[in-house]
């Protein structure tokens, strides 16, 4: 069966579309109603050199050699990301955010390292099971983990660390 010009036209346009809702920069989609956001602070009395592990196509949020003042935050905007967080001393914090506002993450709640670290999410109102995982200073501590992307309409998923 022999491809018109025509069906190769509308064929080329719809590919043309398609690509252009892909930021080449980032290699994220872009074609979101409303970014969502990544803050991290630190609270732990101490610079922290920050790593990050995207995966699922997820761009970089701050590349290598990120450093985290004390008593300063970081602001990414994404439209979804996918992938880990890590400092020196801290667990690791695995997190979704998704174009849709939904989210997974997790984080131990067993921390005993020199930094403990948080992460919550934020949005209005958020939907679903959202509570803060991890710990933060004075041993206090939260749920582990919120699998399955059971927490909707995020705005923003925030990482604290802190000093225990």
């Amino acid at each position: 069966m022999a491809i018109s010009k025509a069906q190769v036209a509308v064929l080329v346009v719809v590919v043309m579309a398609a690509t252009a809702m892909m930021s080449p920069a980032s290699g994220a989609y872009t074609g979101c109603g409303q970014t969502r956001k990544v803050t991290v602070q630190n609270l732990c009395g101490h610079d922290l050199a920050l790593s990050e592990f995207p995966v699922a196509n997820s761009a970089p949020l701050f590349g290598p050699g990120f450093v985290l003042r004390h008593g300063t935050h970081a602001e990414f905007q994404v439209c979804s990301w996918t992938g880990s967080v890590s400092a020196p001393e801290a667990a690791p914090v695995e997190f979704h955010v998704g174009p849709d506002g939904g989210a997974w993450y997790q984080v131990s709640n067993t921390q005993g390292g020199r930094v403990r670290v948080t992460v919550t999410p934020h949005g209005y109102p958020l939907q679903g099971h959202c509570p803060a995982a991890g710990c933060r200073d004075h041993g206090q501590c939260f749920a582990h983990a919120v699998p399955g992307g059971n927490c909707h309409n995020v705005d923003e998923l925030k990482i604290i660390y802190y000093a225990p």
